[in-house]
């Protein structure tokens, strides 16, 4: 004999109630209460999130001196691009440097999200350590 199977939606699919069919099941005061409830709940939330948020943006802040001095330091002419990096190592293409890449631990920084920057004096070492 088969079982037989409930065709009730679960509840995450239900439409939510009607705001006339609240007011038919709770009364004001219920309402009132549970509306406080998650108003309360909701400040909560946001007050952590602004927390989190703000320290957050306190540690950048920090940092942001330290990071922007690094840079300074740091040799423009130093960083290349794939291509660049090819070239450096006389590789016959950047297709060929890219199967090193996958390969072997080439050091490579992303200091944007897009294009991988390749530091000339670690690829030197690199090279140099093989």
């Amino acid at each position: 004999m088969r079982e037989r199977v409930s065709r009730e939606e679960p509840a995450y699919l239900r439409q939510p109630e009607t705001v006339a069919e609240a007011r038919q099941r709770f009364s004001p005061a219920e309402m009132a209460r549970t509306l406080s409830e998650i108003n309360d709940s909701l400040q909560r939330y946001e007050a952590t999130a602004l927390a989190d948020v703000a320290a957050t943006l306190a540690d950048v802040a920090e940092s942001l001196p330290r990071t922007a001095r690094e840079f300074q330091v740091m040799n423009r002419e130093e960083w290349m691009t794939p291509d660049e990096a090819a070239r450096h190592l006389n590789c016959t293409s950047t297709k060929a440097f890219q199967e090193i890449i996958a390969k072997e631990s080439v050091p490579r920084h992303y200091l944007s999200e897009r294009l991988p920057r390749y530091s000339r004096s670690e690829l030197d070492k690199w090279l140099m350590d093989r």
